[in-house]
């Protein structure tokens, strides 16, 4: 899948006064992820000469925080650059972190209001806050022969939503007042946090995949559609040689027998 380039993790997160319209909306997680393609594809985009490259993105919908909140947010394999249609691949320059979370934050907003989710007034509101709240993360570039470093981040942004490892249970009859509990220790080891067993549960579905949900998304040179485009020429030829293999006659010019 991914091209011998190198390549980037990018991180895009919203504000939490916005979490809940996809709590209760699951299938704006898929417009949001469209959201921060338009953002990688707009500014790498932007560097090149070339008005039709395009970058190749992997990009993960995850709804959970440390303690399985619903923190919505977006995980990418990004190439640290843009592919030109014959292949070649163009690297990308550095990067202007603020001017990426404003592009974010203009496409969430826009796509929240286009979805009814949020008002004038409330982007009015969100507009005049300090710090917005959109924050745009872009990793160290993780060059095409270390296999290690892509698959490590490959499976990080497809990991659980919890870890058995940091999660200890308590059944009734060994807890104090009789209530099953899940003793959960966070990410960096520093904070351990208490729940009943019905409420570690109430926070466990909440990030349940609807059906048919696609939590992992391809885009640009990446897509299904570019990835079939790319195919298309050489099946026609294999499909050519087996029509003649198969269909003509091996010595055209003999009409006859001897």
């Amino acid at each position: 899948m991914l091209k011998d380039v190198p390549h980037r993790q990018w991180v895009f997160s919203i504000p939490k006064r916005l979490r809940i319209y996809f709590l209760f909306d699951r299938k704006i997680l898929a417009k949001l992820s469209i959201c921060a393609w338009n953002v990688i594809k707009k500014y790498l985009q932007s560097s090149m000469d070339d008005n039709d490259a395009v970058p190749g993105a992997s990009i993960a919908v995850q709804t959970y925080g440390d303690f399985l909140n619903f923190n919505p947010h977006l995980h990418a394999i990004v190439s640290d650059g843009c592919f030109s249609k014959n292949g070649d691949f163009h690297m990308a320059p550095g990067f202007m972190l603020e001017d990426l979370e404003e592009i974010f934050q203009y496409e969430v907003l826009k796509m929240l209001k286009k979805e009814s989710k949020i008002t004038d007034a409330l982007i009015e509101n969100i507009l005049s806050w300090r710090h917005s709240g959109f924050h745009v993360y872009i990793g160290g570039r993780i060059f095409s022969d270390d296999k290690a470093g892509l698959g490590n981040l490959a499976r990080y942004i497809i990991r659980a939503c919890f870890s058995q490892e940091r999660m200890v249970y308590i059944p009734m009859e060994n807890s104090d007042d009789g209530i099953a509990k899940v003793v959960y220790t966070s990410k960096d080891r520093k904070v351990r946090k208490v729940f009943t067993a019905l409420d570690w549960l109430a926070r466990l579905v909440t990030h349940i995949p609807g059906r048919y949900e696609q939590t992992v998304r391809y885009y640009g040179h990446y897509s299904n559609k570019s990835r079939g485009l790319r195919k298309k020429p050489i099946q026609t030829i294999l499909f050519r040689l087996l029509f003649q293999m198969i269909c003509l006659p091996k010595n055209p010019g003999k009409t006859g027998p001897d």
